[in-house]
């Protein structure tokens, strides 16, 4: 009788391992975005106008969390070999169907732009500071401010994080002028337009009205979330200050030990 109750505690305790190593298994999937999806990258810088030719491609696995629709998978490699590019590419860069001639006139539509289950939300674009460099495809992070009551008072958040800029005033794909920083394509800016989820749009449409909106550019690499970033106050602002100045050259106080015996 013993026997075949060990037996059934050592299979429990196997196929208990078993869902646990699943659950982590799947846990880590949805932290690090999800499993992987190979997706098309241009390998050299690629001008207007430039053929799509085989050795002008390379492949990149993202996790599926970050990949959109306008990502040309690898699988879909054949579709876009000889045909143009409607704007610049730089090496590196991911290639979306908005950038080729041939399936951009579809593409560049802004709601064609937004993901199933997703909206499109604009900020001013004074919220984006970046001389008419930002431009589609950019990866932001959102912080806000909150007005306050005395020089004091006041205090910025990280509001949201890694959202991705759809367009920039009325640029919906890459173009070499707004690359290069062009005023005529700068001075046009009246919004940034962000794609995120339905609750990520309420909570910016709420932030719009109780107080002032920052953007802070993400490398395009890196897609990683920070957890626990404190809020900033003016407080903090006045202490930085404070700090400096006590290091300053002549303040009391603020003299650099060399050596200390």
């Amino acid at each position: 009788m013993k026997k075949p109750a060990l037996i059934a505690a050592g299979v429990s305790a196997v196929a208990g391992l078993g869902l646990s190593h699943l659950y982590l298994t799947r846990l880590e999937a949805e932290v690090s975005g999800g499993t992987k999806v190979s997706v098309l990258v241009v390998s050299e810088d690629t001008p207007i106008g430039a053929v799509i030719t085989e050795d002008k491609l390379a492949v990149r696995d993202v996790p599926q969390a970050y990949v959109e629709e306008r990502n040309v998978r690898a699988s879909e490699a054949k579709k876009v070999i000889g045909v143009r590019v409607g704007g610049g590419l730089r090496a590196n860069e991911a290639l979306l169907w908005s950038d080729l001639e041939k399936f951009s006139e579809h593409t560049r539509v802004l709601s064609a732009l937004v993901q199933n289950g997703l909206r499109a939300v604009t900020v001013d674009a004074h919220a984006a500071d970046f001389d008419g460099l930002l431009r589609p495809g950019d990866r932001v992070d959102v912080l806000f401010t909150t007005p306050g009551k005395d020089a004091e008072g006041g205090t910025t958040t990280t509001l949201l994080q890694n959202l991705l800029v759809l367009s920039v005033g009325t640029d919906l794909g890459r173009r070499d002028d707004a690359k290069n920083g062009d005023s005529s394509v700068a001075g046009r800016v009246g919004s940034v337009t962000l794609s995120a989820t339905l609750e990520q749009a309420q909570l910016l449409t709420q932030a719009k009205e109780r107080g002032k909106l920052g953007l802070t550019l993400r490398n395009p690499e890196d897609i990683q979330l920070v957890e626990g970033v404190p809020e900033t106050s003016a407080r903090d602002v006045i202490a930085a200050k404070n700090r400096l100045e006590w290091r300053k050259p002549g303040n009391a106080g603020g003299k650099v030990l060399d050596h200390v015996q």
